[in-house]
């Protein structure tokens, strides 16, 4: 039982830090390449506009905290802190 709940909390704390890594990965390339991700969209191919970009953009990145937050950091955490009660 003990090993089953450390494996699980194990591969999410492990998910979590692949996650992040991917997260900043894909913020650092999406600031890195504003201008032209921006002139592309609104100017260029005129898809979208300005404002309904940002809308798209922050709302991404607010699920991707949703998911790293409270998909995995939070069950982890819970495993983290029962297995420590039950070693006690």
């Amino acid at each position: 039982m003990h090993e089953t709940v450390r494996l699980i909390r194990d591969i999410l704390l492990r998910t979590l830090l692949i996650s992040l890594i991917i997260a900043l990965l894909i913020v650092g390339i999406y600031y890195g390449g504003r201008r032209y991700w921006d002139n592309l969209m609104v100017v260029r191919l005129a898809l979208i506009d300005q404002g309904s970009l940002n809308v798209i953009v922050v709302s991404f990145f607010v699920l991707i905290r949703f998911y790293l937050i409270f998909i995995l950091l939070a069950p982890a955490l819970a495993l983290h802190w029962t297995l420590k009660r039950l070693n006690i």
